[in-house]
């Protein structure tokens, strides 16, 4: 792969000390001189950095692939296979223990503990989905979205997690994703919870202290930036099945409908 890439690495590379710049003033024969001189010059150099620097370059190059397959979550070699490393998306994608998946699923079963857990919310937070869902990554904070989950409390078989900021989607559809995912992961889990049910409420009634009455209704979810959830709601559709975002027409990730 190396051989094959190096064209491609090498029309990319600024070659040092080579003068690339054109020639101002002087007699016709003198330019014609000097460009032949310039070109000459330029000629051994590039040869020079070629023969001296092609193992350099081939390092590079496998460094530079090495790197793109560990940081990358889906990625096509001379196939048209998807992998995607992160275990939550080949789990939602029905892939495990198939030949798109790295994972089989003995590597889904996982003890039951506060490590393993954590390890799952992480999963889950840190997938494709979450990154459509979660505040902790670019795209949903650039509209709005602040929702965070974390582990609030394990008691036996008994999990109690916390969600806090705003989501775009329902928040007992955040819980119930991490429910799911945990029950898969963790056999042993019984419950999946929350410390209260208002926190699953995504709306929030304002009292007035004196009067006791509902002085406003207060939206806990994050803003509906470019009216996408409204118009699905009017439709009879749930916009949780779709999400905030529009998969891009090359599937290459997601990007944001403009309001």
């Amino acid at each position: 792969m190396a051989l094959s890439l190096a064209p491609l690495l090498l029309s990319t590379i600024i070659y040092p000390n080579v003068v690339l710049g054109g020639f101002v003033g002087g007699s016709n024969a003198s330019r014609g001189h000097s460009r032949q001189h310039r070109y000459t010059r330029r000629r051994r150099q590039l040869q020079k950095f070629l023969s001296t620097d092609i193992a350099t370059i081939r390092s590079t190059t496998h460094s530079t692939m090495h790197l793109h397959q560990q940081h990358t979550k889906s990625y096509s070699t001379t196939t048209t296979t998807t992998q995607l490393y992160n275990i939550y998306d080949d789990w939602s994608n029905d892939l495990i223990s198939s030949s798109q998946s790295d994972y089989t699923y003995d590597d889904m079963v996982l003890p039951l503990d506060i490590e393993t857990i954590e390890q799952c919310i992480d999963e889950l937070i840190d997938s494709d989905y979450g990154e459509t869902m979660f505040g902790k990554h670019d795209m949903p904070v650039s509209v709005g979205i602040t929702g965070g989950l974390e582990v609030i409390e394990v008691e036996g078989p008994e999990v109690i997690l916390g969600l806090t900021g705003k989501f775009w989607h329902r928040r007992e559809t955040v819980l119930g994703k991490a429910a799911m995912y945990l029950n898969a992961r963790i056999p042993e889990i019984q419950s999946v919870s929350v410390s209260s049910s208002k926190e699953l409420d995504d709306f929030e009634d304002v009292i007035d202290e004196y009067t006791g009455e509902v002085v406003y209704r207060e939206d806990k979810r994050s803003p509906d930036f470019n009216g996408d959830r409204e118009t699905m709601e009017y439709q009879g559709l749930d916009p949780d099945a779709r999400g905030p975002f529009v998969l891009s027409s090359g599937g290459g990730g997601s990007m944001i409908r403009p309001a």
